[in-house]
């Protein structure tokens, strides 16, 4: 099951049973009763959990989208009608988020199914058994995980308690005892992934996926301690490692190359998406092969964003981009574009705007070296925490580009707030890390401020939630009280 394409490929037997996840009964959504029998179908049942990364409401559109847009750093050329990116969405006017709330819960009802029939099955071997629950136990996870950082409370519904009769009046409970549940189910699912899987196995979650959003669900606790124990756990491992080029890590012969933990596998025209397409040069620049692509070119760095870069930093040349082939981009005359997004999140062999093969990143162990720095620096455990920051930063910059001595608490504080949106430029990590950190407000209002005022205007501090969709409340009256604001 190498790429997630083949694992859409053999859901197609449970999909008009997955898209009837909300409105019917899941138990007798996926074939029978008797259908968790045997060990291949038990695969099979945990690749129709991984099946909802791949759809329009998930990776391949509605969820890259809102962990990236309307932040601090990128902005879009043609966003005046959209309203999420600019801050006028409402309950009733959600925009994407809608499909992101019902993909994610009908991730997490599969999951639920999954893990009900395979644990009670007698004709499962332990370790497809144990495999499969810890891979669907991540899986559920990380659907939860999206669900409580852009939307705060909700509905939590496990295999105990996933049938119809008892979802459809629950109401919301606190993201922070979601959080508590996560790390219990996340534990779990640790002991019982493997640290690798090879063939055509590789592409499943493994213990290292588990272990990364243990460590992301961690800071969101503030429990610094915990997060630097299990980041530190993940290098120990020595399972992962930083190739010494940052941009060969996004090319198309790197997927699922030594730093990837986990992504979501797209094929160009038979499971494409458009996300190279919103980040490659309009056709406006001038320069072939853009000027005769007819799609978005939308997403554009934030001066403010721009300015955070050090002359220095080799990783700029994937991230910005102002030529090609050393022919200089044209300026717009009108909107005074110079410098776009970078060849790291280009497609050029892709044919439509649609069919791209773009793999989407969710975990990289740049994240975890990270993320281990930020705990150690909470944790005040400052050599640990230059430790982690000048791992990245000698790909960065070269072995002369490290820290010599350890930075002071807000000064390491300061210096990762750049350096994560740096190093995930168009990845799918600010947004999160921006609410996280409490600092989306903020940090929006400064960088819009000068480009897209109208933006800067707009965002208010309630904005940190996107609304529970108008129909989702329709349809389980227990949701009220709406996010505040909505």
């Amino acid at each position: 099951m190498k790429k997630i394409l083949t694992l859409l490929s053999l859901c197609l037997l449970l999909t008009t049973a997955c898209d009837k996840q909300l409105a019917e009964d899941p138990k007798s959504s996926i074939g029978t009763n008797s259908f968790y029998s045997n060990d291949t179908e038990a695969v099979l049942g945990v690749n129709g959990v991984y099946s909802w990364l791949g759809t329009s409401g998930a990776f391949k559109s509605s969820l890259w989208r809102a962990l990236d847009e309307g932040t601090d750093v990128i902005r879009g050329r043609i966003w005046v009608n959209d309203p999420v990116p600019t801050y006028t969405l409402t309950a009733f006017n959600p925009g994407y988020t809608s499909a992101i709330w019902s993909t994610m819960y009908r991730g997490i009802s599969n999951a639920n199914l999954v893990i009900d029939k395979v644990s009670k099955s007698t004709g499962i071997s332990k370790a497809i058994k144990d495999r499969v629950i810890g891979e669907t136990k991540f899986l559920r996870s990380l659907y939860y995980y999206y669900l409580t950082g852009l939307f705060g409370d909700v509905v939590y519904y496990d295999e105990t308690n996933y049938t119809i009769e008892n979802t459809q009046g629950l109401p919301r409970i606190a993201a922070d005892q979601i959080r508590e549940k996560l790390v219990e189910s996340l534990l779990d699912a640790e002991s019982k992934l493997p640290a690798k899987f090879t063939g055509a196995d590789v592409g499943r979650a493994t213990k290292g996926a588990a272990q990364t959003l243990l460590t992301k669900i961690y800071l969101w606790q503030k429990k610094w301690d915990l997060a630097q124990k299990k980041a530190q756990e993940i290098v120990d491992s020595k399972t992962y490692t930083l190739p010494a080029n940052y941009a060969d890590v996004f090319t198309e012969a790197n997927e699922f190359g030594p730093e990837i933990i986990f992504e979501v596998d797209f094929e160009p025209i038979l499971n494409g998406q458009d996300h190279a397409a919103w980040y490659e040069p309009h056709n406006q620049v001038g320069v072939s092969p853009f000027v005769s692509r007819s799609w978005y070119g939308t997403y554009i760095p934030y001066t403010t964003f721009l300015n955070t870069i050090e002359p220095n930093d080799k990783r700029s040349a994937a991230i910005i981009a102002t030529s090609y082939n050393g022919q200089p981009f044209k300026v717009d005359p009108t909107s005074g574009i110079k410098v776009w997004s970078g060849p790291k999140l280009w497609r050029l062999n892709t044919q439509q705007d649609n069919d791209g093969g773009l793999d989407m990143y969710v975990f990289r162990y740049a994240d975890v070296l990270l993320m281990l720095a930020e705990a150690a620096n909470e944790n005040n455990s400052p050599d640990k925490a230059l430790w982690g920051v000048n791992e990245v930063r000698k790909r960065a910059f070269g072995a002369d580009g490290v820290f010599t001595a350890p930075l002071a608490q807000q000064a390491m504080r300061d210096y990762l707030f750049k350096e994560r949106a740096i190093e995930f430029y168009g990845e799918g990590q600010r947004r999160l890390d921006l609410i996280r950190w409490g600092k989306l407000v903020s940090s929006v209002r400064t960088a819009a401020a000068t480009e897209d005022a109208f933006i800067a205007t707009n965002i208010q501090d309630f904005h940190v939630r996107y609304p529970i969709p108008a129909v989702e409340i329709q349809k389980n009256p227990a949701l009220n009280p709406n996010n505040e604001g909505y």
